[in-house]
Order: C-alpha cells, then sequence, then structure tokens
C-alpha cells in the first residue's frame, strides 16, 4: 500500500513536467497551466494497482525461487528473477494507462468517452498494449539492478533497515 501512495504522489507532483514533454514530442503547443493536468485520472489510476501487482508478484516469486534454488530469498538469483517477473506483470497493468495518458496530453482537452471515439482506440485491447514493448525494454534492465540492489543493501545493512536499502537501491536509478 505504501508503494501505491509513493507512486501516486510522484505521478501527481512529475505529470505537469510529463504534459510538457509529451507536447513537445508530439508537436502540440503548450496551453495554458490548466491543460498541465489534462489526462492526470488516467495516470494516477494504475498507480495503487500495479504497485500492488509489482510487490505480490515480487515477494511471491522470490521466496519461491529461493526455495527452488536452495540460495536465500535476499540473493541476486531470487530477486533478480522476481524482479523481472514482478516489472513484466507491473507493465500489463500500467501500459495501457500510459497508453491513454499519452493521448490525452497531447490532445487539446478531450474527454475519455471522446478519446475512444474520435482517436482510433478501435484497435482495442491491442492498440492500448502498443507500447509494451518499449515499456519492458526500458523498465526491465532498471528492475534488474535495482532490486537486487535493494536486497543486497537490506542485507548489509540489517532486514531492520528498509529505508536505507531502499535508499540506497533507488539511487541507482537515472530517468
Amino acid at each position: 500500500m505504501a508503494g501505491g501512495l509513493a507512486g501516486t504522489a510522484t505521478d501527481v507532483i512529475l505529470y505537469p513536467i510529463d504534459t510538457v514533454k509529451t507536447r513537445l514530442i508530439s508537436g502540440r503547443p503548450l496551453l495554458g497551466s490548466s491543460s498541465l493536468w489534462s489526462g492526470i485520472g488516467v495516470s494516477v489510476m494504475p498507480a495503487i494497482p500495479a504497485a500492488a501487482t509489482f510487490f505480490t508478484v515480487y515477494e511471491a516469486t522470490k521466496h519461491r525461487t529461493a526455495r527452488l534454488t536452495g540460495a536465500d530469498p535476499s540473493d541476486t538469483l531470487p530477486s533478480a528473477i522476481a524482479a523481472a517477473l514482478a516489472e513484466s506483470f507491473s507493465c500489463v497493468v500500467r501500459v495501457p494507462f500510459e497508453q491513454l495518458k499519452m493521448r490525452m496530453q497531447a490532445s487539446r482537452r478531450v474527454s475519455l468517452p471522446t478519446l475512444f471515439r474520435q482517436r482510433g482506440m478501435g484497435g482495442g485491447m491491442a492498440q492500448l498494449y502498443r507500447g509494451l514493448a518499449p515499456t519492458l525494454a526500458l523498465d526491465l534492465p532498471f528492475a534488474l539492478v535495482q532490486l537486487p540492489a535493494f536486497e543486497h543493501l537490506k542485507r548489509r545493512f540489517g532486514a531492520d533497515d528498509d529505508a536505507a536499502g531502499g535508499a540506497a537501491g533507488g539511487s541507482v536509478r537515472a530517468e
């Protein structure tokens, strides 16, 4: 739950910057400041389910892989396998919302129902998952570094000090 709330807070804080980036890439003009928030609901909706999916799959896979290999759950192999699988499942939850969010950011004040009618979302689910492969190509390497680093640092600093391990493991991310 904490991960979902942290992800939601990050999405809300960084959303206007993401909107500016999307509009610059798409060649759309930067309109008034209120338009910077166009599509925020679609962006925030998947944060908690995606985080819940990630951590549920991560913990279950890490422990099952450790049992199968005879390794400690915090070793590199179980945490790397768990991170890859968890990130993949999380992306399946997140990517459709990312597609919708980018289309809403690039458009001029368009609602979600209008987006489905006017913007060629007629491809159904396949259209919503169009960005899955590039998202996985970007997010999987990060997860394969961050989570094993987190587990290693958590073990090194003590199991009770999740904050120190999380800060150190998360510090390797450069976006």
